[in-house]
């Protein structure tokens, strides 16, 4: 048995075995501290804080850690184990389709199945110099030595990615095509399989891109000199030269352009189509495209910004300082509102009903809330202080290794009626949960109060004092 479970068995085992002649909840922070629930089972205890923590996640599962140094977690749902240590440097995770582990730099390793529905494995030692992975039908096996080999796919969006003592020789696999490069990036030819399409140049001399049918583009002495056929044959054929960063210009049936200067004057137009324009960059900048949801974007740098399309709109001003934004993807409806660093709202309303909203005062505080299709607040947190700067996850795993360095006060629903408050090292704990609460200062007291609403106040953590109501030996008296 893992030393983690050992260790867990046994704190839970000192507070359930008292359960007797303890209280619920037992405040002798920073030493000991338990809570339990109304059957006697253990909540959450912290040993030696903040050095070791315990707590029964909403979900049934365990979250046991050695801050800041280690935490493990397990999710009945996905059937999922992870182990976090150093985070966000080092992880172990399995679950029902994969299995990962990771100690940035020096080793990451995952299994897993498929789109097809065969095993695939990807690993990495020492980043980035070794790669290697392999598939259980055999079509996806790799290895890469950096600088001195490499053959990997889907990588740096390529199919493949191919190189022999890098710089001197890479190839490139994408779409059809395939690119080889002597002395990257210098030198560059091409073999594809696709439309005749060839590729070369020779940095900085020459160099010609052409795929017949659809465009022809060369250089010379680049960036000085380049011109171009863009949508060969067709009505939005396009001609277009370049003298950088002096003059160049862009004239077809459909599509014109201009600039000047660069990057300081452009415009290009396609009629009824788009447009982009660009005065004394980067101060002035307009942009249309029906294509593009009916996009509309303009800027007067820095001072305001604003963008309109189909599925979102934005205000900004004083660039990048303040923020108003709202768009939909397939996550919802999402609202923000940003005056960075120190202030920043989101709200999303998500395509099942639910409700999610995130409010920030860098750094003194935030709070999230999540509310069910009914409008109630089920889940959420606040705290105080609150100096990450990010969140969801970006921010996974922070609060609980490192969130004791900087937390005075935390709240935290894990479900509907379950409801926490948290002062740093438990000097005021509560928790509601079902109809009863429990609340402890160190040493001092503890009080209960079960769904009947018969209180115990218990000086000194251990001396009862009953403080009545509820419901007086079932009689209803």
């Amino acid at each position: 048995m893992p030393l983690t479970s050992r260790l867990t068995i046994v704190c839970s085992a000192l507070a359930l075995s008292s359960c007797s002649i303890l209280p619920r909840e037992l405040n002798l922070s920073p030493l000991w501290f338990h809570r339990m629930d109304t059957e006697g089972e253990v909540l959450e205890w912290d040993c030696l804080w903040p050095i070791l923590h315990y707590e029964r996640t909403p979900e049934g599962g365990d979250d046991f850690r050695i801050r800041p140094l280690y935490r493990r977690v397990t999710e009945p749902e996905a059937k999922a184990t992870e182990h976090q240590f150093l985070w966000p440097f080092g992880r172990i995770r399995t679950d029902d389709v994969e299995t990962s582990h990771r100690l940035f730099p020096f080793w990451s390793w995952r299994s897993r199945e498929n789109d097809a529905g065969v095993r695939d494995v990807d690993w990495y030692l020492l980043f980035p110099f070794f790669w290697g992975g392999a598939s259980g039908d055999n079509r996806e096996n790799y290895f890469a030595f950096l600088p001195f080999y490499a053959d990997i796919p889907q990588f740096l969006a390529y199919d493949r990615f191919y190189t022999f003592l890098f710089p001197l020789y890479v190839r490139l696999d994408k779409g059809g095509h395939r690119h080889r490069l002597f002395l990257w990036p210098l030198i560059g030819t091409s073999s594809c399989a696709e439309n005749g399409h060839r590729w070369f140049r020779v940095l900085p001399f020459f160099g010609y891109d052409i795929e017949p049918g659809d465009h022809d583009r060369r250089f010379a002495l680049w960036p000085f000199f380049a011109w171009s056929i863009e949508n060969e044959g067709t009505e939005s054929e396009t001609d277009s030269f370049w003298v950088w960063p002096l003059f160049g210009w862009r004239t077809g049936r459909t599509v014109n352009g201009w600039m000047a200067l660069w990057p300081f004057f452009q415009h290009t137009w396609k009629q009824d189509h788009f447009t982009a324009l660009t005065l004394f960059w980067p101060l002035f900048h307009y942009y249309w495209n029906r294509a593009e949801d009916n996009i509309t974007q303009w800027w007067l740098w820095p001072f305001v910004a604003r963008v309109n399309s189909d599925d979102q709109r934005s205000w900004s001003f004083l660039w990048p300082l303040i923020w108003w934004r709202e768009y939909d993807d397939p996550d919802g409806h999402t609202q923000q509102q940003w005056v960075l660093p120190f202030f920043w709202h989101v709200l999303i309303d998500q395509p099942q009903g639910t409700r999610e909203e995130h409010t920030k005062i860098w750094p003194f505080g935030h709070r999230t809330t999540k509310y069910d299709k009914e409008g109630r607040r089920i889940a959420g947190d606040w705290s105080i202080l609150s100096p990450w700067p990010w969140r969801d996850g970006n921010a996974y795993g922070m609060e609980e290794a490192y969130g004791f360095l900087w937390e005075l006060a935390t709240g935290r629903q894990r479900a509907r009626g379950d409801r926490a408050v948290d002062f740093a090292a438990r000097l005021f704990t509560r928790r509601e949960r079902d109809g009863t609460s429990t609340s402890s200062v160190p040493f001092l007291f503890n009080y209960e109060r079960d769904k009947d609403g018969h209180a115990v106040l218990r000086l000194l953590q251990f001396l009862p004092i009953s403080l009545g109501g509820g419901d007086v030996d079932g009689a209803g008296r």
